[in-house]
């Protein structure tokens, strides 16, 4: 943590490579740091000038006789190691490589850039890019803007990790029209060592920093990032804005599971289930983020709307509807008392509408009867600008009265005004607290910030399960094999994790007329280790009466299975169950987010259905419930209609224990049970199970 300090908090920074040039990244970079304010030493390696923007300019690396904390390196990549050298000589531990043309560019540059990130790692340094675009500090004490764009930002309590350099400086040079406010900025760049799970941990615990945003466009090793929050080190709001698809070998996958759980799926599934908020835009991202910094928390779903006009306030409940939340059924004692301040024809229902005509005290006093009610969660504002009303003084009136050193209940503010009104509130504001342009804003932060503080509790409630799944120690029972594993070993693995294997025999076809009676009716499937679709192959005969039956339904498979070139090898023998419901738990393990967990409808229509619902393999109890529900099938077989309902305790050990199965056994690279059948008597078995190894 040490060394990542001196990326934001550097007493002194080296710029190699930088330049007298305007307009050139050298020269950017360096009179950024002069006009931002900082107040370090600073160091510029050039050897061609003496002094650059009335800095001392030093020849080489080697000329620098003080400490270096943070080094930018912005030369040509062909002469990136030298310096590079020159800085671990100095034992400078910071590195921001800036340049480009490693990876990116193909496979000479990404070994170039392993070369650099990893004797830069070997003694002791951490470094940050290359491709990037370097690092802004807010803070008083720092005024630290070392990156290439010449914004100056102001100070905030949001660290803002970009993936992007583009993007990074595209919401830079849209803050004066925002009014973001960053403490922390970071342009990361190809990620050559620094990622994303590093600065989670760093920000963690600096006390400047309140809410964690990050725009990414892969995950280098979601386990790990998810691992601080499965284990409660995770105190503080963290928001994603995730483009793009991971690569999560899913074009290699053969089971329904692999086909079914898309890595974006695995990233949306994952995220919700720890907490971390994932929003879809940049306008949704920093909104959240003000939100936590700016507003108390809702505490319920219930939300009342005052608006002096009906289209944006029909917006506005549509988005609070599609986010979960809802509009509050006012007292009727509290629609009464708006009822006498307001326009005899405005309406005290919920929205409340003021018409036009509604001024500052009307949105005021109407506010605070909204926020005595205690149906009432949360009051959203909405104001457009009509000719005789100022959204200036609407504006202060709301946010004066009603913040978060004077009310438990968030109110936030949204106004559709004339473009004067953005300059004067910018600077004449009391509290300038954020002043949002859509109607759909206030629902999207309401939502958002009511889904954290809910999934915060329940992570709490189930923190003793995660540790005692976190702690099972790797058993290796199943082995690395490559392949699937025989019938013989998937009865096996059935057996020791408590898997409700239906009863079975394995027999060659001349062993067929031994079966027990009792087996009758019955179901028959070939084997062949390549078949792993049987019903694919027509290999599978349902309600066989008798022994007779059973030697004339083996001939058939076998046929089915010459057709497509295979032998049946043996075959596999079951009770027949007369199946009211066809269930799939099936399980991948994701290159990124490690082992994965999925429910859904089960049967040969499973991929066209795609009726199921992913977690963590590190899932509580609670989790699985969540799963369930989740899917529609997951309702139906709770009961409906009169119908009795399966046993869904049950039903989450048996899935519970497929989670656990994959926690043991690293070498599981995917399995299937489809279906997991529940019989007429909402009895569970597991009809049909696969399962690959790595």
């Amino acid at each position: 943590m040490e060394t990542l300090s001196k990326f934001f908090y550097p007493e002194s920074i080296c710029i190699v490579g930088a330049s007298s040039k305007p307009k050139s990244i050298g020269y950017e970079i360096l009179k950024n740091i002069r006009d931002y304010g900082f107040k370090g030493r600073v160091f510029p390696v050039n050897p061609k000038v003496d002094e650059i923007l009335a800095y001392r300019c030093y020849a080489s690396i080697k000329k620098i006789k003080e400490q270096i904390d943070l080094a930018i390196v912005t030369l040509p990549k062909n002469i990136v190691a030298d310096s590079v050298k020159e800085l671990i000589e100095k034992n400078v531990k910071a590195i921001i490589l800036i340049t480009a043309g490693f990876r990116e560019v193909g496979k000479e540059g990404a070994e170039l850039e392993k070369q650099i990130s990893d004797l830069i790692k070997k003694n002791g340094g951490r470094l940050v890019g290359p491709n990037c675009m370097g690092v802004i500090n807010t803070l008083p004490g720092y005024k630290l803007n070392a990156t290439f764009v010449a914004e100056k930002p102001e100070t905030g309590s949001i660290a803002f990790f970009s993936q992007s350099g583009a993007l990074g400086a595209a919401v830079l040079n849209t803050i004066r029209e925002t009014d973001i406010k960053f403490a922390h900025f970071i342009s990361i760049g190809n990620k050559a060592d620094l990622n994303e799970n590093d600065f989670l941990g760093f920000w963690q615990k600096d006390d400047n920093i309140a809410v964690l945003t990050y725009y990414l466009e892969s995950f280098d090793d979601g386990l790990n990032f998810l691992l601080p929050f499965i284990k409660g080190e995770v105190e503080k709001p963290v928001i994603v804005l995730k483009a793009g698809r991971t690569e999560s070998g899913m074009k290699a996958a053969s089971s329904h599971t692999g086909a079914l759980s898309g890595s974006d799926k695995i990233v949306n599934a994952l995220l919700k289930q720890f907490g971390v908020i994932r929003v879809k835009t940049l306008n949704e991202l920093f909104n959240t983020a003000k939100g936590f910094e700016n507003f108390p928390a809702i505490k319920g779903k219930n939300i009342a709307v005052v608006t002096n006009a009906g289209g944006p306030a029909i917006l506005c409940v549509d988005k609070l509807e599609e986010r979960g939340l809802k509009l509050a059924r006012l007292n009727d004692s509290t629609k009464e008392k708006i009822k006498s301040i307001i326009h005899p024809e405005g309406s005290a229902e919920n929205p409340v509408d003021l018409l036009p005509s509604g001024d500052d005290e009307t949105y005021k006093n109407v506010t605070a009867l909204l926020i005595e009610d205690e149906n009432v969660d949360a009051v959203i504002t909405i104001f457009v600008e009509p000719v005789m009303v100022e959204p200036f003084e609407i504006a202060e009136a709301i946010y004066n009265n009603f913040n978060k050193d004077n009310t438990t209940k968030p109110v936030i503010h949204t106004t559709m005004p004339m473009p004067e009104f953005w300059v004067r509130y910018k600077t004449s504001s009391k509290l300038k607290l954020p002043v949002f342009r859509n109607p759909e804003d206030a629902p999207e932060i309401l939502s958002n910030i009511f889904f954290y503080n809910n999934r915060l509790e329940k992570l709490k409630a189930d923190r003793g399960e995660y540790h005692e799944l976190l702690n099972r120690k790797v058993t290796n029972l199943i082995k690395p094999k490559g392949k699937y594993l025989t019938q013989t070993e998937l009865n096996e693995t059935a057996k020791k994790y408590n898997l409700p294997l239906i009863e079975n025999a394995i027999l060659k076809y001349d062993e067929l007329t031994e079966i027990n009676d009792d087996f009758f009716p019955a179901v028959i499937k070939g084997i062949n280790e390549h078949a792993i679709h049987k019903s694919e192959l027509n290999a599978v005969r349902l309600n066989i009466k008798d022994k007779n039956e059973l030697i004339e339904k083996a001939k058939e498979i076998e046929k089915s299975f010459e057709k497509n070139g295979l032998k049946a090898e043996s075959f596999l023998v079951q009770k027949y169950l007369k199946i009211k419901h066809e269930l799939l738990i099936g399980g991948f393990r994701d290159r990124s987010f490690g082992p994965v967990i999925m429910f859904g409808a089960g049967g040969k229509y499973v991929e066209i259905l795609e009726d199921t619902s992913i977690r963590s393999c590190y899932s509580s109890r609670n989790d699985i419930y969540e799963m369930i529900s989740e899917t529609k099938i997951g309702k139906i077989i709770k009961g409906v209609r009169g119908e009795s309902g399966v046993d869904i305790d049950s039903l989450v050990e048996i899935i519970r224990n497929c989670a656990i199965m994959m926690i043991e056994n690293p070498a599981v690279a995917e399995f299937d049970i489809n279906p997991l059948a529940a019989d007429i008597d909402n009895n569970l078995y597991v009809a049909d199970f696969r399962l690959r190894t790595i």
